[in-house]
């Protein structure tokens, strides 16, 4: 008998939280945290967690509950932890599988005989709900792990057989430099949680009062930490709901606007978060061949960049002569191509979901009505269906991404042949009979449709009203 994989059992499991209502999920994980505090057993108390904690971090406002020792290991960086594996890691983002692994590698090798006694006494005093107590614990497992995790990775970077073994147990050369983040961030761990006190989450806008509050805490913070302080609105940018409200803070620290300045300051990497990000979305738009692309993915990524491009030229004034505006130009350049090239075949697939023949004998330029000879290829009409939805999605943002008048040009071409199309099919099912009538009504529907992916919904319900009409004329 074989026992299921641990991966497997974690996936099924993740499967089935994710389906939980909020409330149900927020009094699972404290009943767990309650009960594993008391030390009760008999129960897989990470397993559960660790699906938990991804939904967990979701929700809005102080989660309710018994924080046990990982928690509050992880308070400091909390805003920082991403789902997920590390793939090409960028500065600020740290994944919860790491976190993991650094948890355990503290247990075993850096603090084996301090952590246990350290987490007995925070699962004691948190029983107790002895504050003083508690926050005095969690200082000191903040400041031993931060000292350890940095200590033994300085170790490593001067030892290559140590830093092979470490990277292999931490994951890699990235999950190595995850962990050095979890011991900077440690290291100032009273600055995080200051932060975080001071701060709601999330900021739906951050304003000037919350702007004031993060520098007072940084310039704090810079004093004695000047490397780390950076981490405060590495994670503050988390929390904002328009991640290029962070250039607002920028601005107050470098006393500019102007981009070609503000890309010399020492904060200028949250200029490049933003940009690379950009860049990123060009890039995996650019390389999908018209025709083969998921439409809705393609539409969400296209949102995302013109909602960060429209953002940061809000926030800083940017050059056109300048690095920033440069590659903001270049990005957006990519973009457009790659939705004029996809857009440019979707009158061809609209004319094979809803198809005219000719008739009569007058050649090419004779008249045209519907081909009524086959039912609606269900294909062809997903396929045009992801057209429209993509076309209606860009209409609100197209000047964003440079394509307002392809756009614009590209929806005229359609709603053109879409009219044209309908009357003369609500002709032909007026007269036609049998199979031809059956298929005259399925294409009402399909061209109804149509109308409500380009997201005229009173129009599709019109065109319904008179298909119905026609049908009983």
């Amino acid at each position: 008998m074989t026992t299921e994989p641990q991966a497997s059992i974690r996936q099924k499991l993740a499967i089935y939280l994710a389906q939980l209502p909020p409330p149900a999920v927020i009094k699972l994980a404290s009943g767990l945290e309650r009960e594993k505090l008391r030390g009760t057993t008999g129960l897989p108390y990470e397993l559960i967690l660790s699906g938990l904690r991804p939904l967990l971090a979701r929700f809005q406002g102080e989660r309710p509950g018994m924080p046990d020792a990982l928690r509050q290991f992880c308070y400091p960086f909390e805003d920082l932890l991403v789902d997920g594996e590390d793939d090409g890691r960028c500065q600020g983002a740290i994944p919860r599988s790491t976190m993991m692994r650094v948890w355990g590698w503290l247990g075993e090798e850096l603090l084996p005989d301090a952590l246990p006694d350290l987490k007995q006494r925070i699962a004691d005093h948190t029983l107790k709900n002895d504050r003083p107590a508690l926050e005095a614990a969690v200082a000191v497992l903040h400041a031993s792990a931060g000292k350890a995790i940095l200590a033994a990775i300085d170790e490593a970077r001067s030892n290559p057989e140590r830093r092979k073994q470490l990277e292999k147990r931490i994951g890699g050369d990235g999950g190595l430099e995850d962990a050095r983040e979890i011991g900077a961030i440690l290291s100032i761990a009273p600055s995080m949680l200051k932060m975080q006190a001071a701060l709601p989450k999330p900021i739906l806008n951050f304003d000037e009062e919350m702007v004031t509050a993060l520098k007072t805490i940084y310039d704090e913070t810079h004093e004695y930490a000047p490397n780390e302080a950076i981490y405060l609105p590495f994670a503050v940018m988390r929390r904002l709901a328009e991640p290029s409200q962070i250039l607002r803070f920028v601005r107050k620290v470098a006393h500019q606007r102007n981009d070609m300045m503000i890309s010399r300051c020492e904060l200028a990497v949250f200029g490049e978060v933003l940009l690379a990000e950009m860049e990123d979305i060009a890039r995996r738009v650019d390389t999908q061949r018209p025709g083969h692309a998921d439409l809705d993915a393609m539409l969400l990524d296209i949102r995302r960049f013109a909602h960060l491009s429209k953002g940061v030229t809000a926030e800083i004034d940017l050059r056109r002569n300048g690095e920033w505006g440069q590659r903001l130009l270049a990005a957006r350049g990519r973009v457009s191509a790659a939705i004029s090239q996809e857009m440019s075949r979707f009158e061809t697939e609209l004319i094979r979901a809803l198809p005219f023949h000719q008739i009569g004998q007058f050649g090419r330029g004779g008249p045209m009505k519907p081909d009524l000879a086959k039912a609606p290829d269900r294909t062809r009409v997903e396929r045009m269906k992801n057209c429209l939805r993509f076309v209606n999605g860009l209409s609100t943002i197209c000047e964003s991404v440079g394509v307002q008048s392809h756009s614009r040009s590209i929806r005229q071409q359609i709603e053109t042949y879409l009219a044209a199309y309908e009357d003369r099919l609500l002709e032909e099912l007026r007269a036609a009979k049998g199979a031809a009538r059956n298929n005259a009504e399925e294409f009402v529907g399909v061209a109804a449709d149509f109308r409500e992916a380009l997201g005229e919904v009173k129009q599709a319900e019109v065109l319904r009203r008179r298909g119905q009409v026609a049908a009983r004329g």
